[in-house]
């Protein structure tokens, strides 16, 4: 395990990139609403009726919302942050585990339990039943593939929103999808305001340390066959290393066949040597395994002490960057990064 020095500079600017947000929400939101008594959004002025367009066309919204079921990853993060507590909610981490509870979401969320849809991310058409059960009076699916059947089906019982048609399955950019909700919900105002706190983290991160802009980083996990999977610039994880400065190597873009991710594969873990920076998610310790791999500890990057490791939530917390977990991440991240 590659340890590293942080120093007080470090951990207090990382401190400080958490709390903006926080801040930001405290200052310019609604306190949550309890889902369960459906008490209707306090909109904007002039904010509904709107139509918010996506890939299958268009829908309009007409009044304030009560109940606002979410079945994206990370949508519900927007909401409560906007002061909505959704009627469900998807899970960031193993759908077994069933857990909706994070630290960068549980002052929010209060005593509130929305209905977990554990399998809306591998599974949506399993989860529709639950969600609809929750008598949603409008549908935010944005961060997830929703099919033109699956759509169909939802707007028929409320209005739904799904990604823009400018957008990939699982790739819609953070602050896309909080601005699209915000308009949805008739906060569009609040949604920008949470969207400029939010990149601020950013822009603070790369003034304190510049010498992250235009180095090479990618984010991996370690798979059971002795290679990683490796993470897009589309893929959230990407999103937050592009943010920061850093820009995932040409030599690598032929890894990458699945959309938003890839594989390298055990006896290629050499093109990973070249990188600046390197960042490893953690799933079911699958980064002991790779500390283990004599291959991957011989890496220039490695032997370099230029690896951040991040544990399953990190992780996690990274695959879906939102206003919330952006300034959660980035404390964690940052300073490694930056060492």
């Amino acid at each position: 395990m590659i340890h590293r020095t942080r120093s007080p500079r470090r951990i207090a600017t990382a401190g400080a990139m958490a709390a903006v947000v926080v801040t930001a929400i405290a200052t310019g939101c609604a306190a949550p609403r309890d889902s369960s008594g459906g008490s209707a959004v306090s909109i904007e002025s002039g904010a509904l009726p709107v139509t918010v367009e996506h890939r299958y066309g268009t829908t309009t919204i007409s009044r304030a919302p009560a109940r606002v079921a979410a079945l994206g990853a990370g949508d519900a993060d927007t909401l409560l942050a906007l002061g909505i507590v959704p009627t469900t909610m998807v899970p960031f981490t193993d759908p077994a585990a069933a857990r909706i509870v994070e630290p960068w979401n549980e002052k929010l969320l209060g005593s509130s339990r929305p209905v977990i849809l554990g399998q809306a991310s591998s599974d949506l058409g399993s989860v529709l039943p639950a969600a609809l059960a929750t008598d949603p009076d409008l549908v935010i699916a944005m961060n997830n593939a929703v099919s033109r059947g699956q759509y169909d089906t939802l707007s028929k019982v409320a209005p739904t929103v799904v990604r823009p048609a400018q957008a990939q399955d699982w790739q819609i950019p953070w602050a896309t999808q909080a601005s699209e909700i915000g308009k949805a919900v008739g906060k569009p105002a609040e949604a920008a305001q949470l969207v400029r706190a939010t990149e601020q983290v950013f822009t603070d991160a790369v003034a304190a340390h510049p010498q992250l802009r235009g180095r090479t980083g990618a984010v991996v996990t370690a798979s059971a066959d002795g290679g990683v999977s490796i993470y897009s610039p589309g893929d959230g994880r990407g999103q937050m290393l592009s943010a920061l400065g850093l820009t995932f190597p040409t030599t690598l873009q032929g890894t990458l066949t699945n959309g938003f991710y890839g594989s390298i594969s055990a006896e290629n873990l050499g093109l990973l040597g070249s990188l600046d920076k390197l960042v490893v998610v953690d799933w079911q310790g699958s980064s002991d395994r790779l500390r283990a791999n004599p291959a991957f500890a011989a890496l220039d990057v490695v032997t370099r002490g230029d690896v951040v490791f991040l544990d399953t939530q990190a992780g996690s917390a990274m695959s879906v960057p939102t206003v919330l977990t952006i300034p959660w991440v980035a404390a964690k991240l940052v300073p490694g990064l930056a060492s």
